[in-house]
């Protein structure tokens, strides 16, 4: 299922935000707590089981499993608050050399920059980091550790514009034969080189400080059923 934009009605925010505190709610609870005629809320609760939010069984309505997911960022979804996005940075060496990419989209359009991306809900660091490095060069690269965290905030005038959380994972190529891709020009440097190209700043640091440090970055994960967390583990590498 994939988020539809159905949350953004107000009428349809107020049901998943009681879903925060109530497992199940019946009808009736429903309309109690959100104050509007029965027949929008039967509209309201029909549409949600059509976009995968909600189902029904015997009198009860229950968030469904993929639903849950939107729990922790509901305030994200309807605009009310923004939080960082947490991504991986790549850097990739073969030999004396590390791969950068030219950006082609804003943020950060025609600046170099380490390969990157968004980490997803289901990865851990080194799925996240092979993937991104797969997807945008085609290297099948090894991963050899976190190097760093960096916590970046973008100020533009009065706001801050953008804000990242950066894990810098260090990788290694083991051939320089690349493929070109959609997001911008890929091209390997030598580290005496970077100061005289357009780099993203940060990126030029992490490069330039962290790239030799190793830190420890733990992945886990647990099992919840119906509210019950259970089976706390660390993934290995």
């Amino acid at each position: 299922m994939r988020y539809s934009g159905g949350l953004v009605k107000k009428e349809r925010e107020q049901i998943f935000k009681l879903f925060a505190e109530h497992t199940r709610l019946k009808f009736s609870e429903i309309e109690k707590a959100i104050k509007i005629r029965s027949n929008m809320v039967s509209y309201h609760l029909e549409k949600m089981q059509e976009e995968g939010l909600l189902e029904k069984k015997d009198d009860y309505y229950y968030l469904t499993k993929k639903a849950e997911r939107y729990l922790p960022i509901i305030s994200h979804i309807t605009g009310k608050e923004l939080s960082p996005l947490p991504v991986i940075l790549a850097a990739v060496l073969h030999k004396d050399k590390i791969l950068l990419i030219k950006r082609k989209r804003r943020p950060y359009q025609d600046y170099w920059c380490l390969i990157g991306g968004k980490m997803r809900m289901e990865e851990t660091f080194n799925a996240a980091a092979k993937r991104v490095v797969k997807e945008k060069s085609g290297l099948d690269a090894k991963y050899d550790g976190m190097a760093g965290v960096l916590y970046e905030r973008v100020e533009g005038g009065d706001i801050v514009k953008h804000s990242f959380i950066h894990f810098f994972a260090r990788m290694q190529a083991d051939r320089i034969e690349i493929k070109q891709s959609e997001a911008g020009e890929l091209k390997w440097f030598k580290p005496e080189e970077l100061d005289k190209e357009k780099i993203i700043p940060s990126d030029l640091w992490l490069i330039k400080n962290k790239l030799d440090s190793s830190i420890e970055a733990i992945d886990s994960e647990m099992k919840e059923n119906q509210g019950e967390l259970r089976e706390f583990r660390i993934l290995k590498q």
